[in-house]
């Protein structure tokens, strides 16, 4: 998808918890979520904790495919998939989410647990 380039840099100038809440009402809308990825996922290492990011729409994601993200490119995550598979999957293996990082500043950080709640939240609002 291309965005125009005045929405595309207001909201990447967005605060990261700004970017989380418009992050969980895209992914709610379009049922997609979108990662970095090449021979695996992209991982960032935040602290003591290993975070997977994610993005609303993939003109986001390419954009930090730079630095030790470079080479990867987006790929689209099913939104069924990601809440009944990855989150939980994540919560097991002790990861975090790192939501919609920029290549200037880090994402949101939160546990994959806060995150399913919060896109679910906001999946209700549509029913």
């Amino acid at each position: 998808m291309v965005l125009h380039p005045r929405k595309l840099d207001n909201v990447v100038s967005l605060k990261a918890q700004d970017r989380s809440d418009y992050f969980v009402r895209k992914v709610a809308d379009f049922e997609s979520v979108w990662g970095l990825i090449d021979q695996g996922w992209a991982t960032a290492q935040v602290g003591a904790a290993i975070a997977v990011p994610f993005w609303p729409e993939d003109t986001f994601a390419e954009l930090c495919a730079v630095g030790e993200w470079q080479g990867l490119h987006p790929k689209s995550i099913d939104l069924s998939d990601f809440l009944s598979k990855w989150l939980p999957g994540m919560e097991r293996d002790g990861r975090k989410c790192l939501i919609f990082p920029t290549p200037k500043e880090n994402g949101f950080l939160m546990s994959p647990l806060d995150l399913m709640y919060l896109i679910k939240r906001e999946l209700q609002q549509y029913e």
